[in-house]
């Protein structure tokens, strides 16, 4: 009965341990897949959680960049929880350096954010570590910052409640190990003093023999310097004896060289006067030559000057009419298909099929369209519709979102394609615009007793093919699984709400209000997850 027992405990650890690498994984597989900053700091929050038992190594890291995250976003308690779990991960990997300074970054952030509990928690942190590797100072000075920080927040009050009294607590425990630690350094202290008076009998008796030396050296220098003294007296005695020997022969050869350095002088101006008038009249010849050649040459260049201006005025009106026409063609290409896939067809003159792995699809249809058309002259019909999807058409331009086309009073567009917008949020909140445009046009056509469009909208992710088919009226469409899940989605909406797929919710999971429907069925796809969005949050 034992043995049978302790199978089961062991099976019961094993199953546990499992099931919490499934859970780390599926986090890390989330963290991927994330794609705004604050999914990824809750989620690389909560995987420091699950590692901070089995690596707290590896937990630091993901507590350190959730903190850095929630600084980035400007989330203050996630900012400070961030930073203490990650020394905290660190404290118990026995890195004590790396923690202290770590437990100090959310000591501040705690501090200056108000959040007590973290502060608190971080200075008897960084008090423990202190202990550990036996800095008393350091672990008096933390006591004092507890103290201090509870006598400021007003922890060493007398009147009421349960919050009050813990840190009353909190404060006499830290009032109590700050006298501990200063008794600790006084001992301390005691024995240094020790020390140190045998230290200075040491310092005096080098004092006096370093004395004795330099007496005897300065004597040595002394005498040094007396005979340098007489060296150089009686080198400036010989220096004036030569001096007055050889003056009268400088004074010889400089007048010497003078005078033949100005019969050079004389003879070098002469010879350069001769060559001076040679060239001027040299000079004179050429100019004469040189004038006649240039009114030539500025006679011929006027005239061709004036032929080529004429051509190039009629050129340059040609090439703005050419400019205009291309930029209609292009405008008109741009209103029909992608820019990426313009310019290819621009470049080889056809499109390749392309595969997109993560694209989102969003469907829209009018309820009841038939019963307004009646009620409508197809002129008014036609207008109404051209309102309502050219306000539509505004509102995902915004996103970055591509128009695919429109089917009747059906309006298709998708993100993720080519440059365009890949974010699942972005297409959410254009559905929700686009809801809320309908609703202020319903109120302002029950004012005016006219009738109004509601819609349906459904949206799905997954992957597409997109590409460009026909010879004839280019026309850019989707195709695919996905396409089909998105139309599902709208038929399986309610008029004025917006549902979503279950890909599609958990990449926009953190960042709206969900109402999960449960399973629906769907045509030809089963029961299938749908959720409604109510709102989006605010942060």
């Amino acid at each position: 009965m034992k043995h049978q027992s302790a199978f089961v405990f062991i099976l019961f650890i094993l199953g546990a341990g499992l099931l919490q690498a499934q859970a780390v994984s599926e986090l890390e597989a989330q963290l991927k897949r994330a794609t705004s900053k604050s999914d990824k700091m809750n989620i690389s929050y909560q995987l420091a959680e699950k590692l901070l038992g089995s690596n707290p190594t590896k937990a630091a890291v993901y507590a350190q960049q959730s903190s850095q995250l929630a600084t980035e976003i400007g989330d203050k308690r996630r900012e400070a929880d961030g930073a203490f779990l990650s020394a905290e991960a660190l404290y118990r990997a026995r890195n004590y350096k790396e923690a202290a300074t770590r437990f100090q970054h959310s000591w501040q952030s705690a501090r200056n954010y108000g959040l007590r509990d973290v502060a608190l928690n971080s200075t008897e942190k960084l008090q423990d570590i202190a202990l550990k590797q036996n800095d008393y100072r350091e672990a008096l000075k933390w006591s004092r910052e507890t103290v201090a920080y509870l006598n400021e927040t007003g922890g060493g009050g007398r009147s009421g409640g349960d919050a009050v009294r813990r840190l009353e607590n909190q404060l006499a425990k830290a009032q109590a190990e700050n006298r501990e630690l200063r008794e600790q350094i006084a001992q301390l202290s005691g024995q240094s003093q020790n020390l140190e008076a045998s230290y200075q009998s040491q310092i005096k008796e080098v004092q006096e023999k370093t004395k004795q030396e330099l007496t005897q050296k300065e004597a040595a220098i002394t005498q040094i310097s007396t005979e340098k003294q007489k060296a150089d007296s009686l080198v400036s005695t010989k220096v004036e004896q030569l001096m007055k020997l050889s003056e009268r022969q400088m004074v010889d050869s400089i007048i010497r060289a003078q005078q033949e350095r100005e019969i050079q002088v004389h003879k070098t101006r002469l010879a350069e006067a001769e060559l001076l008038q040679k060239k001027s009249e040299n000079l004179r010849n050429v100019l004469v030559l040189v004038s006649g050649f240039v009114l030539v040459l500025a006679a011929l260049f006027y005239l061709r000057f004036r032929a080529k201006k004429r051509a190039a005025n009629q050129l340059s009106q040609k090439n703005i009419l050419i400019e205009e026409e291309k930029k209609r063609s292009e405008n008109l290409l741009l209103n029909i298909l992608p820019p990426a896939i313009a310019q290819e067809l621009k470049t080889r003159n056809k499109v390749a099929a392309r595969k997109y792995d993560q694209a989102t699809v969003m469907f829209t249809d009018f309820i009841g369209f038939t019963n307004i058309a009646e009620r409508l002259s197809p002129e008014m019909l036609v207008e109404e519709l051209d309102f309502c999807f050219s306000n539509f058409d505004k509102i995902i331009s915004k996103y970055r979102i591509e128009k695919i086309k429109t089917v009747g009073d059906a309006y298709i567009c998708a993100s993720g394609l080519s440059d365009m917008n890949a974010s699942p949020s972005d297409m959410v909140k254009a559905a929700l615009e686009i809801q809320d445009f309908l609703q202020h046009t319903k109120a302002e056509r029950l004012n005016q007793g006219l009738p109004y469009f509601e819609a349906r909208v459904g949206i799905h992710t997954g992957p597409v093919v997109a590409g460009v088919v026909g010879a004839k009226k280019f026309a850019y469409d989707i195709w695919g699984d996905t396409v089909n899940t998105a139309a599902r989605m709208e038929e399986a909406c309610e008029p004025g709400r917006v549902n979503v797929s279950e890909d599609a919710y958990w990449l926009a999971k953190y960042e709206f209000e969900w109402q999960h429907r449960g399973k629906i069925a769907a045509k030809n796809k089963g029961q299938m997850d749908m959720y409604y969005v109510t709102s989006a949050k605010s942060y």
